[in-house]
């Protein structure tokens, strides 16, 4: 649960390539004759164009020893390459003549975003394959095991919470006819959040406007790429739990929080210390904090102008209250209902699972009796006791062919509206963000100083 807020940075420095290259994950490559993990682009008349790759490692070479200004030959002729000015990208200026072209670095291989019509919203899309497509004996498998939540003879006695309460229980049958259709190739987690709500749906709707998320599905948890450079995968997240966090807050750092989900792997789980049915029915405490400092830093770490920072939190502030978002951390109102729980349903691609979750137990140790995780979830066992934590990397939770996500809100107003909700804010953001180098710069620094391989300036939500 995140409702602290205490992981959300307040460092609103430039991510610039300078700093994403000398990441020391990824610098090796570039001194060697490895194969890159980027590529740079010119701008030409005629559009974007990629760099050689002779030119392209010798740029990395010198972003990757942290230097900004350098010259490089190419193609017989001296170029000075300038990415000291990160509120205007690299440029590239010929020593000669003085001509100057813009620079931009691209992720390499990256999969474009999945075409919305891939990806189910319904409880009535197919259990099976399109006719003729080819099932893998694994997918086969784990079809016939059935729904993650009730494998092994688990019991759905956590769902007599629900009685009386038909919005919750619309809610679960949803969630329920999701697992059944994914179940397999997909694992699926449950994260619970109240407050954090209004966090997550801004990371969501400006993650739609830069980088094509489909924010009409689920919130988006995290959208810092940068702020994962340390903690790339599951396993480095382990290793940072033993080293730094197991005798200094354990999954209450905020470094922890920063890039890390708690989660349950059952709808109808029982424990340990959360019943998914009864935190989305009862909710949880509610710290009486005030959180609009935290929102304004959040608008302006997603590259929101700071001279418009207030004027757009007191409008998304208003906005939560039309729609029924309780806002009340904010500064703003509670809901009607008085219920400001969320339910996330997360599905990560079975081969990933080992590279993005852990089996924890409470408080985020490495439960080693059900690692790897993946082979816990992948086969016929109850799931209702054991909690994971996933680590919430946006480069794959903004690719739906790596992560699916659904959301419930306890309140049925909002979750009525939360689509309604989603199409103002995204259009709130895009008059702000719409200007093109804006937009560029914004991706830029969000998604850690490079850019997708596919990503572009216009309006992102056209190829959504």
């Amino acid at each position: 649960m995140d409702d602290d807020l205490d992981w959300i940075t307040g460092d609103k420095s430039p991510v610039t390539p300078a700093r994403a290259l000398a990441a020391s994950e990824r610098n090796a490559g570039y001194l060697a004759d490895s194969p890159l993990d980027v590529v740079v682009q010119i701008e030409l008349e005629g559009g974007w164009r990629d760099c050689s790759t002779e030119e392209t490692r010798a740029i990395c070479q010198h972003l990757a020893k942290g230097e900004t200004m350098f010259q490089i030959h190419a193609r017989g002729q001296n170029y000075t390459v300038d990415f000291s000015r990160p509120d205007e990208g690299g440029v590239q200026v010929n020593v000669s003549t003085g001509k100057m072209r813009k620079l931009r670095i691209l992720d390499k291989g990256e999969d474009e975003p999945v075409a919305e019509e891939d990806v189910p919203g319904s409880a009535d899309a197919p259990l099976d394959p399109p006719a003729g497509a080819a099932t893998s004996p694994e997918v086969s498998l784990q079809r016939s095991y059935g729904p993650q939540s009730k494998r092994g003879g688990a019991s759905m006695h956590p769902y007599k919470v629900l009685e009386g309460n038909e919005h919750a229980k619309k809610c679960f049958a949803q969630f329920d006819a999701n697992e059944a259709r994914l179940c397999g190739e997909w694992a699926v987690f449950y994260h619970s959040y109240s407050f954090a709500a209004l966090i997550y749906e801004v990371h969501a709707a400006v993650g739609s406007v830069l980088f094509r998320f489909r924010s009409q599905y689920a919130t988006l948890p995290r959208i810092l790429v940068h702020e994962f450079k340390e903690t790339p995968d599951a396993a480095t997240l382990m290793k940072r739990f033993n080293d730094e966090f197991a005798s200094n807050k354990r999954d209450h750092h905020p470094d922890f929080r920063r890039v890390g989900l708690s989660v349950m792997c059952s709808l109808a789980s029982t424990g340990p210390e959360a019943c998914v049915a009864m935190v989305f029915i009862a909710g949880y405490s509610c710290k009486d904090l005030s959180f609009r400092g935290v929102l304004e830093n959040l608008l302006e770490s997603c590259y929101v102008p700071k001279a418009k920072v207030r004027k757009l939190a007191d409008e998304i502030i208003a906005m939560s209250e039309k729609h029924g978002l309780d806002v009340s951390q904010f500064g703003g109102k509670a809901c009607h209902s008085g219920k400001p729980g969320h339910l996330m349903q997360l599905f990560i691609k079975r081969h990933l699972v080992d590279k993005l979750v852990y089996a924890a137990k409470p408080y985020g140790p490495v439960d080693d009796e059900r690692m790897p995780i993946s082979k816990w979830l992948d086969n016929n066992n109850s799931t209702q006791i054991g909690q994971a934590r996933v680590l919430a990397h946006p480069k794959y939770f903004m690719q739906a062919n790596c992560v699916r996500m659904f959301v419930a809100s306890a309140d049925p107003t909002f979750h009525r509206n939360r689509q309604e909700f989603q199409n103002e804010l995204i259009q709130k953001l895009s008059l702000i963000l719409g200007e093109p180098s804006l937009r560029e710069r914004a991706a830029t620094g969000i998604y850690g100083g490079t850019l997708p391989s596919w990503w572009t300036a216009e309006d992102q939500r056209k190829h959504a």
